[in-house]
């Protein structure tokens, strides 16, 4: 009686060792893919924001060539 006992106790530690040690290893796990996926987010906006910023610059650039090429045209 005594040896069914203490095989029960072993079967029921096992597996919750072994569920405590998963759980940890995909809490770490989709804690990684969380942080890759927003590393990814921010990148894509940060590009967008570089390319609006971008043409933005070139298009004041032109305007202010053209305005300048104007006034001294007129003077």
């Amino acid at each position: 009686m005594t040896s069914s006992m203490s095989e029960t106790q072993y079967l029921t530690i096992e597996p919750m060792y072994r569920k405590k040690l998963d759980n940890k290893g995909q809490g770490s796990a989709e804690l990684i893919l969380i942080i890759g996926g927003l590393i990814v987010i921010v990148l894509l906006i940060g590009s967008y924001v570089s390319n609006i910023t971008g043409k933005a610059q070139t298009n004041i650039q032109s305007l202010l060539k053209i305005e300048r090429d104007y006034l001294i045209n007129k003077i």
